[in-house]
């Protein structure tokens, strides 16, 4: 069959076809696509039409001479030839599309570096940084007022595109969305670069190649047939269905018969929907086994699984025979209404199918390096608050980072019953020296003929200063003679607020703080893709302090303690 299936693309050779090379155009306020033509010889194109159930992963398999390290190429190659199909993955039934052939891949990578211009280096390699889109921003302006980018634009734009390949349109981008920067600019050199510098753009073009294949190969992760079962059990178990991988399942086809299915070859998964869905995993059953089930049971389904079918080309054959769920491209970060509230970068969603108000069940992120795994804290997080997250490797299947174990004191908590007993307890946190119930004296009798003295909350001194905070109100003659003394005074009330009373204190004391709301990005530390963030007020002393009214995730004070030297404590 394989071989009657070569015969028949070679024969569908064509004469020559233009290819087409995106690049971008800037102008102010907008960036669109433009194109430019490039012939190749007739052997090195050929057409294909989709049949039925045709993903572009197994299309590029076909292609004589493809080996898995060259799919990446393909990719690419396919959508740069085929500029009219809006979307490689939702291909449809009798649609013409034009293939690369094995000459074109090699001819592209032998002379990459001859089409680049003399004088214009490619990029080097910096760390990307993390960019939060605001209101009325396109993407040009960004180029301009954050990189400081404004000759040769285009290059700049396809680096950021390449840098964000979620990012299928650059004129559309909205308020909120995340996108990846280039860290710095290109270094352009005239003349003749050292041997140093030209080492270092080697390994840049290295670099970029790598990160286009994995952009590329995102989306058509094929594992060896246990680790694609390890990895879909996993993510139907999370969905509280049962997949059955052992002994027999029997279903009644009449009242003396019945259908025997082995589960060793055929799994099993019930859904909670009261979907069953036989996996027929190496496409081994006849036609005739399909008929029985459709013709006996509407909820029973046998879907057939190629051993070429890639993992998310499975998962939409699945979820297309169940009712309540289904598997899309992520389109934006994923964010979650929690305290601190969390935002996470998928690559593909599984949510329910209702459309009035659809529910996120699952994420799916591909990874490619160990330190591309997220931090468990961050999991962890997510999972308490109903959003699963499944990370999937190409080489190993499934992959979990290890549970971090944090070495932390159990969390302070600053009392708010009464604004003194709350001030006591930050300024014995902030480790300040306080008197407590200090008597102080206003009226002198070798002064002023009688004594008088009152009673302050705390007595707080440092070097010459002395500062004295009172939780009531005094007369105004006190205040004055207090101040004259060389007191500074600071009034805090049972009638405002924890928040309010702290900074009064601490504006009182001169530390340097700030309120707001804060974030913590993953990208900022070489991370994968994370952001959470909460309100609250940040003190800054030997280390940064955040100080919030609720009750804060150890794991996620962990993952701060380590990796933003920060500690939180809360009232």
């Amino acid at each position: 069959m394989r071989k009657k299936f070569l015969s028949i693309l070679i024969l569908m050779f064509f004469s020559t076809m233009a290819f087409h090379a995106p690049a971008f155009s800037a102008k102010e306020d907008t960036a669109q696509l433009t194109f430019s033509k490039t012939a190749f010889p007739e052997k090195d194109v050929l057409y294909y039409t989709v049949q039925k159930e045709d993903v572009l992963s197994a299309i590029v398999r076909k292609i004589p001479g493809v080996t898995e390290k060259d799919i990446p190429y393909y990719y690419r190659m396919i959508k740069d030839l085929n500029p009219h199909i809006k979307d490689l993955d939702k291909l449809r039934v009798g649609q013409k599309i034009v293939l690369p052939g094995k000459a074109v891949a090699v001819r592209k990578e032998k002379t990459a570096s001859a089409d680049a211009p003399v004088n214009q280096p490619p990029q080097k390699s910096v760390t990307p940084q993390a960019y939060r889109v605001k209101k009325g921003d396109h993407l040009i302006r960004i180029v301009h007022r954050e990189l400081h980018i404004t000759a040769n634009t285009q290059n700049t734009m396809l680096h950021i595109k390449s840098l964000n390949p979620s990012l299928r349109n650059a004129n559309k981008i909205y308020a909120g969305q995340i996108i990846r920067l280039p860290g710095g600019q290109s270094v352009v050199k005239s003349g003749e670069q050292s041997a140093k510098d030209a080492a270092a753009v080697s390994l840049s073009e290295e670099q970029q190649v790598s990160s286009e294949k994995t952009t590329a190969g995102k989306d058509s992760i094929v594992l060896s047939p246990a680790a694609r079962l390890a990895v879909i059990k996993h993510i139907f178990t999370q969905m509280n269905a049962n997949m059955i991988t052992s002994g027999n399942y029997y279903l009644p086809v009449s009242k003396t018969g019945q259908l025997t299915i082995d589960c060793s070859m055929i799994p099993v998964v019930e859904f909670d929907d009261r979907t069953t869905i036989f996996l027929d995993l190496e496409n081994r059953s006849s036609h005739h086994l399909k008929k029985i089930i459709s013709d006996h049971w509407s909820n029973y389904h046998l879907v057939k699984i190629d051993a070429k079918d890639d993992i998310i080309t499975l998962l939409k054959k699945i979820f297309k025979n169940t009712k309540s769920y289904e598997i899309s491209k992520a389109q934006k970060p994923v964010s979650l209404e929690s305290l601190p509230s969390l935002e996470i970068l998928m690559d593909w969603l599984i949510t329910k199918k209702n459309k009035q108000s659809p529910s996120m069940i699952q994420g799916l992120r591909f990874v490619y390096e160990n330190n591309a795994l997220l931090p468990r804290a961050v999991v962890n997080h997510a999972k308490r608050h109903s959003f699963i997250i499944t990370e999937i490797s190409p080489d190993k299947g499934l992959v979990v980072k290890p549970e971090e174990i944090y070495s932390l004191t159990p969390i302070t908590v600053l009392p708010s019953s009464s604004a003194g007993d709350f001030a006591a307890a930050l300024l014995s946190y902030l480790k300040i020296p306080v008197e407590k119930d200090v008597n102080l004296r206003v009226f002198n009798i070798a002064r002023d003929g009688f004594n008088l003295s009152i009673k302050a909350d705390m007595k707080v001194t440092q070097g010459e200063r002395k500062t004295i905070i009172f939780s009531r109100n005094l007369p105004p003659q006190f205040v004055t003679i207090l101040q004259k003394a060389g007191n500074e005074i600071i009034f805090i009330s049972d009638q405002n607020g924890p928040a309010q009373n702290m900074e009064k204190i601490l504006r009182g004391l001169n530390f340097a703080f700030a309120s707001g709301y804060f974030t913590f990005s993953g990208l900022d530390k070489n991370q994968p893709p994370y952001t959470f963030g909460f309100s609250g007020t940040k003190i800054k002393t030997d280390k940064d302090i955040y100080i919030v009214n609720f009750d804060f995730n150890q794991e996620l004070r962990g993952l701060m303690q380590e990796t933003w030297s920060a500690d939180v404590i809360r009232y």
